[in-house]
């Protein structure tokens, strides 16, 4: 565990955290552990999880390190606790808590963070949640559903890591962050921002990049030298070396933002395609039906009402199967 002269701590790519969040999420975790958590307990730790981004991203790297906690078994600190457990109970747990966390904790937070950013992202969103992340540089990242990343201030530059899904980003303007580049950085290249706001999506060809303001130079994957420059307004697609422009940015490259799906004569197997993004489960339609075409846009909070309105737009019978599989047919 490393400190800037300020004493605030680093951890997980370089982000600043302070101590006071780092010993509360290893209390908490410590206490998980020991299995002596109570439900009162699991609210508890709900309400602190939620109640700070900081908090969540503590946490996050915490749970990470089951496998290194098991690898402490034997040592002093781990054996303290496995004794105070099973001949004292809860309240012995508890006041040991403190101590292994100070035993252990620096241990955690100190190993292998990069190993651990690769098992689970930084901040997430669950299916059909969006959220918005204030970084301290002044950037904003806007996560759209089902979507992961990461994000590490480190060896000379601001790096986010898109795991999976979609963001939007607003980039800071912070003095002490002037002299880092800002990247995101996907599966098949790099966005490197130049003062500006875009989106990204990766999917699982290609990633998608949509510039809004100011411009972008993306790179492909294994491609040295120069990249391509999108100017405001116009689009990108990324895929396995290579980077080209694909048109100016359209109604649906936005409307996600305003929790809602654009469609302009837009396949419905494109369409359900894209609506499954936003609902748990499973739907299916078949070829007739696939084929069909439909444009509006359509309000992301309630999928149900949703593919009620696809059913009154056009001839197609829909399912639900169960709350979790719908199917979509022609008639005939």
């Amino acid at each position: 565990m490393t400190r800037k002269a300020d004493g605030t701590a680093m951890y997980a790519g370089g982000l600043p955290l302070a101590p006071r969040v780092a010993e509360e999420a290893s209390r908490w975790y410590v206490l998980f552990m020991s299995g002596a958590a109570t439900d009162e307990d699991r609210r508890a730790w709900r309400d602190w999880c939620v109640a700070d981004p900081d908090h969540e991203r503590a946490w996050a790297h915490l749970a990470r390190a089951d496998a290194r906690m098991r690898e402490l078994a034997g040592k002093p600190a781990y054996e303290a606790l496995s004794l105070e457990r099973r001949q004292q109970g809860r309240r012995r747990v508890l006041l040991s808590a403190g101590f292994l966390a100070a035993c252990i904790g620096p241990a955690i937070w100190a190993a292998d963070r990069n190993r651990w950013l690769r098992l689970s992202p930084d901040f997430t969103t669950a299916v059909g949640e969006r959220r918005d992340v204030d970084l301290p540089d002044g950037t904003r990242i806007t996560l759209n559903t089902d979507t992961g990343i990461d994000v590490r201030f480190e060896g000379g530059e601001r790096l986010i890591r898109l795991r999976r899904g979609e963001i939007l980003v607003a980039t800071g303007h912070a003095a002490q962050y002037a002299s880092m580049p800002l990247r995101v950085e996907t599966e098949f290249g790099r966005v490197h921002a130049l003062g500006t706001r875009f989106s990204v999506r990766q999917g699982t060809d290609a990633t998608h990049v949509a510039l809004f303001d100011g411009a972008v130079e993306i790179k492909p994957v294994g491609q040295g030298g120069a990249g391509l420059v999108l100017a405001k307004g116009q689009t990108a697609q990324v895929s396995a070396g290579r980077a080209q422009a694909a048109g100016p940015v359209g109604e649906a490259d936005m409307a996600w933002l305003r929790g809602e799906l654009a469609a302009d004569n837009m396949p419905l197997a494109e369409f359900l395609a894209e609506l499954s993004r936003y609902r748990p489960g499973v739907i299916s339609c078949d070829e007739r039906a696939g084929r069909l075409r439909i444009s509006g846009l359509f309000p992301l909070a309630d999928t149900d009402r949703v593919l009620a309105a696809v059913g009154r737009l056009l001839d197609v019978r829909i399912v639900q199967r169960t709350p979790y599989w719908v199917v979509v047919s022609a008639p005939g």
